[in-house]
């Protein structure tokens, strides 16, 4: 079993993230699951949530909305709608984002636009 993970997370804006990683935990379509080296090959969707990269006693958090993911003989890629590293957010764009999100009439895009601002707040908040 290999030591580390070659991790790689994009999106369309740039390369948000290259390098070895002890562990992620990645926001799946159905949920969070965490990868570590020597992990059987997998192919899923993203969700909208907290990504994690975790290497040694530090941890890269970045918001992640939707994509796919692929791990693969310890190489893991991540393409990713969008995503902001932690570092990236301005939490207070982000709360108000949240406050006119939730303004809005009640609809799917509503609760879409909801849960991408508390994610951001989350990972800004980490």
């Amino acid at each position: 079993m290999a030591a580390k993970l070659d991790v790689s997370v994009i999106s369309p804006e740039k390369l948000l993230f290259h390098g070895d990683a002890d562990s992620i935990v990645v926001p799946g379509n159905e949920g969070f699951f965490g990868v570590y080296p020597g992990h059987t090959s997998l192919v899923s969707l993203l969700g909208i949530g907290v990504l994690e990269v975790r290497q040694g006693n530090k941890t890269k958090i970045a918001a992640i909305e939707g994509g796919f993911f692929e791990v693969r003989d310890n190489k893991v890629t991540i393409l990713t709608d969008h995503g902001s590293l932690k570092e990236d957010i301005d939490l207070a764009a982000a709360q108000k984002a949240l406050e006119e999100a939730e303004a809005l009439p009640a609809s799917n895009e509503k609760n879409t636009l909801v849960l991408k601002a508390k994610t951001r707040i989350l990972a800004a908040s980490r």
